[in-house]
């Protein structure tokens, strides 16, 4: 039976369409996979520049390393090589990814090591652990990107999936762990990465599987049956691991953010006051020091009741009361927290300087309107000398005649000038008509006169 919505569906969702020429595809992916040369090159010089953008803090440098990473390459090369059933080119897309992200880690290290600057600012703290929607960015950007590699006309879609699916940024992390033994650090970021690289080469490989591409030709069909289980037992070995470690991740994610609202909605209480929170989703615990007033057995029984409300059924809450009860990890939190305060009150400031500044140069602009009248100083001057021969040089400025009261100030715009001979005083006047016709009739012009020897 034909369907006419079906068939209006395939024709907008039909990926074959403008798919570029399986060969042309070979070709792109083995240019991408090796790491010599060019690539090479490339890859030393994004290790660098992710690294100082870690190191200083600096989104538009990190944005840049993410784009000229050739990271996406072997990734890639594996999902495509699978999708495939070339064993060749999957061997050498792990070989070579494994390749460059030891190298990714030791470089940065070895900078690292050397910089004077070892403080972790938020750029490298966000890239320690991963978090549901890294997985979900990972995938659905990788299948952005596989289905942009994949077509005939060259789009910004492959750049666009480098920066959204950090792969460079989390090598230098673990980098950064391995040069100053945060091994948590280096843990948390390589663990970003393989979740990154897992996915991307996962949605290369799906995307590639819908396409009509060609698959590798064997010599006989024992040996291609064999090799396409193999890779389907790889794709499932990978993929299982993959889908438990996002579910963690989830449930992680779920537990964090069920916990920071149950402490804010619950704890913040009349007179009583947050002081730190430690929230350990593996353990399942809330640990909170209050200060301010005492919370009553009763009152505390209330609050823990209330952890089902939250889907926190099975957490356990744990709440001291005073800065008595202050500890070592405490004293790191609260340290945290006043970092980020300050980081984002710091935000906030240069925000508010930037609208200040803002505000002050239209007024400037407005100020210096009649002036904005005027061609360049030295445009207006080969104007004057067309008339005033003896005129040889020329100034503009804008004298401001301040208010007593809220009234606008009033301006004059002065015209310094340097003749030889000195001029007339006739044609001094004319030149002063002049120039207030020239600049609008807005404002009285002033003449100053500097006679040159």
């Amino acid at each position: 039976m034909d369907f006419p919505f079906l068939r209006w569906l395939h024709s907008r969702f039909d990926l074959a369409h403008d798919m570029a020429d399986p060969a042309e595809m070979v070709a792109d992916v083995e240019a991408g996979i090796a790491f010599k040369g060019t690539n090479l090159w490339v890859l030393f010089f994004a290790i660098l520049v992710a690294s100082v953008g870690l190191n200083v803090n600096s989104s538009a440098v990190i944005i840049g390393a993410m784009l000229i990473s050739p990271l996406m390459g072997p990734i890639v090369g594996v999902g495509f090589g699978a999708a495939t059933i070339n064993v060749d080119l999957v061997r050498r897309g792990l070989k070579n990814l494994g390749i460059a992200a030891g190298l990714s880690v030791l470089v940065s290290a070895l900078y690292f090591y050397l910089t004077p600057l070892t403080g972790a600012g938020s750029e490298l703290l966000a890239r320690t652990t991963p978090t549901t929607w890294d997985v979900a960015i990972a995938l659905f950007g990788g299948a952005a990107g596989a289905i942009g590699f994949t077509r005939r006309e060259v789009s910004n879609v492959v750049p666009g999936v480098s920066i959204a699916t950090a792969l460079m940024p989390p090598l230098c992390t673990a980098g950064y762990g391995l040069a100053t033994a945060h091994w948590s650090f280096l843990a948390g970021a390589l663990y970003l990465f393989c979740i990154n690289a897992a996915f991307i080469s996962l949605a290369m490989f799906l995307v590639a599987r819908i396409l009509p591409l060609p698959h590798h030709a064997f010599v006989n069909r024992r040996q291609a049956r064999r090799t396409k289980l193999l890779f389907w037992a790889v794709a499932l070995l990978t993929a299982v691991p993959s889908v438990y470690l996002a579910a963690g991740i989830v449930q992680r994610t779920t537990f964090e953010h069920n916990a920071q609202r149950f402490v804010d909605e619950e704890l913040n209480l009349p007179g009583t006051y947050v002081i730190t929170r430690r929230i350990e989703a593996e353990k399942r615990s809330i640990n909170v020091l209050l200060t301010g007033r005492i919370l009553t057995a009763a009152q505390l029984r209330a609050v823990r009741a209330r952890l089902a409300e939250y889907q926190l059924r099975r957490a356990r809450l744990t709440v001291r009361q005073g800065l008595a009860q202050l500890d070592s990890a405490d004293a790191r939190a609260l340290r945290t927290s006043l970092l980020e305060d300050m980081r984002s009150h710091n935000e906030q400031t240069l925000a508010g300087y930037d609208a200040r500044l803002a505000q002050l140069q239209q007024v400037l602009s407005q100020q210096s309107a009649s002036i904005a009248r005027l061609p360049a100083p030295e445009v207006l001057l080969r104007e004057v000398q067309a008339e005033h021969p003896a005129v040889r040089q020329l100034a503009l400025s804008q004298l401001v005649h301040a208010a007593a009261d809220s009234l606008r100030a009033d301006t004059t715009l002065v015209v310094s000038v340097r003749a030889t001979p000195a001029l007339p005083a006739a044609e001094v006047q004319r030149l002063t008509r002049w120039l207030t016709v020239r600049a609008g009739n807005r404002q009285p012009v002033r003449l100053l006169l500097t006679e040159t020897n």
